[in-house]
């Protein structure tokens, strides 16, 4: 097992470049840089320590659901080799780790009144112990794809509102539970792949294909699980454990299909509230946008009581951002619900950047710091952290040990990002606040199964103990960002000796 402070291979020490030119020392002592990783895509331990299973072992373990059928059933090993990985961020310099909770391996049963797992929570209870004897600080998110099976099968899941109460049951075992050692939470992460691609094209789990009514009916219950354990968390927990709340929302950013063409440009700003503001206003403003409520029949409405539970349910802006698409304005006559066309390639056949190993990424730092602003401009400058940017660089799956981790692509990615981050901050004034890398390891990618990789550090799947071993931009990462110091979210974020014992 990979264990000990890792060394620039020296084949490797004259491939490092300098931290982007926008990115100051100073700037980065300012911000809190991490990793990222989530439950089901690196913990494998699919039926081990009283877990049930999930929607994504029922969907993957299903041939023909994943790239190669690829399953999470060990994933990254992450379960029983947590405590080496947690050596490997700190060797790396690494001080925030994002990682999510297991549902069904706390809550087996699922829902409401169903008995808590006690081997379940004793593992991330120790996880956490350790993290935090690391000096590394966890902020942890309770769900992040992976609903006990149980429950898509009692009542289907997102597309019935018991799920908030059953959310809020979980949420308050957690709290209870394992809040002494939490002070960042994240209720749900990327409502729209959770949505979109499980309840409305049916490509994710649980594979529903109910088109844009349970794209829409999914989020609206999401949307008030989340209010209800914030107000819970709120009212029961943060005064006594001073933590934080919040939901991670991703985008793309869009550009117009023809820069020339108004009616492109003005597409791209209804396309960023159907992307960012679907989830974002209700969070902060209490309601959908008014594009949304006006063109989307299968929009459901909230009671004013759940508009005013959900309006400032968040403590900080939670970006996942990846890459930019093109947007183009409808044709004349088309259908009232159709407000705008995306696409890879604009009105000349261009790609909005570089690509990636996944049909819909393109390298486009520019987004980055264009969310950024959007964000701000609507939203009145809310602290935001940046939950997850990373790249499956192209290839690389297919590449000997040597040469993949001289993962040159996936650095450059970061160096462009980080610049157009670090611009955002220092000519934009965006309010940010944190930074997480996707991802930590090379994991299960859901329908990419594990051809996508997007770990900065590589997991051989051919070795007996999927071996780590961190590739170049690891090193850039550890060099230039993760070594840096950020007070504001250390200070804020640390534990008393009496929490730890």
């Amino acid at each position: 097992m990979w264990v000990g402070v890792p060394k620039v291979d020296p084949r490797f020490a004259n491939s490092l470049p300098d931290a982007p030119d926008g990115c100051s020392a100073a700037l980065r002592s300012k911000i809190a840089w991490g990793v990222a990783t989530s439950a089901y895509q690196v913990e494998g331990a699919w039926d081990e320590g009283g877990r049930s299973p999930s929607i994504w072992d029922t969907f993957s373990q299903q041939p023909g659901h994943t790239y190669g059928n690829a399953t999470g059933n060990v994933a990254a090993d992450h379960y029983h080799q947590y405590q080496q990985d947690i050596k490997l961020m700190l060797a790396l310099g690494v001080k925030h780790y994002r990682l999510s909770l297991s549902w069904s391996r706390i809550l087996p049963g699922g829902g409401r009144g169903t008995e808590p797992n006690a081997a379940g929570l004793r593992f991330y209870r120790h996880l956490l112990q350790e993290l935090h004897a690391a000096g590394i600080t966890p902020v942890v998110t309770l769900y992040h794809m992976d609903l006990p099976q149980v429950l898509q099968d009692t009542y289907g899941g997102f597309l019935d509102q018991q799920l908030s109460e059953d959310f809020l049951y979980y949420a308050d075992i957690v709290f209870g539970q394992l809040g002494p050692y939490v002070k960042h939470w994240l209720t749900f992460s990327d409502p729209m792949a959770i949505c979109q691609l499980g309840y409305g094209v049916g490509v994710y789990a649980p594979g529903v294909e109910k088109g844009t009514a349970g794209h829409y009916r999914c989020g609206h219950t999401l949307l008030l699980a989340h209010a209800k354990a914030v107000q819970l968390y709120r009212l029961k927990y943060q005064q006594s454990q001073e933590g934080r709340i919040s939901m991670v929302i991703s985008a793309h950013w869009g550009l117009p299909f023809d820069s020339s063409s108004k009616a492109d440009r003005n597409a791209t700003d209804t396309y960023m509230q159907f992307q960012v503001g679907w989830m974002a206003d209700p969070l902060f403003f209490g309601d959908y946008p008014e594009v949304m409520r006006r063109s989307q029949p299968k929009l459901p409405k909230f009671k004013e009581a759940e508009k005013r539970l959900l309006a400032g349910s968040v403590d900080f802006f939670a970006l996942n951002y990846y890459t930019s698409h093109f947007v183009k304005a409808v044709p004349p006559g088309a259908p009232k619900d159709q407000v705008y066309e995306e696409s890879l390639t604009d009105h000349e056949g261009r790609h909005p950047g570089t690509p990636s190993d996944v049909f819909w990424q393109f390298s486009a730092p520019d987004g980055l710091r264009s969310t950024l602003n959007w964000i701000g401009r609507r939203y009145q400058r809310p602290e935001v952290w940046v939950t997850e940017n990373g790249v499956a660089s192209p290839g690389e799956s297919a590449k000997d040990r040597r040469n993949l981790l001289k993962d040159m692509h996936r650095l450059d990615y970061y160096r462009t990002h980080l610049d157009s981050l670090c611009a955002a901050v220092t000519k934009d004034s965006a309010n940010l606040a944190a930074f997480f890398a996707w991802s930590l390891l090379d994991a299960f990618e859901f329908s990419d199964g594990y051809k996508a990789r997007y770990g900065i550090v590589h997991v051989d799947r051919t070795s007996k103990q999927l071996q780590r071993y961190p590739k170049l931009s690891a090193y850039w990462l550890s060099q230039h960002f993760f070594r840096q110091v950020a007070d504001k979210v250390v200070g804020l974020c640390s534990m008393s000796r009496r929490q730890q014992v």
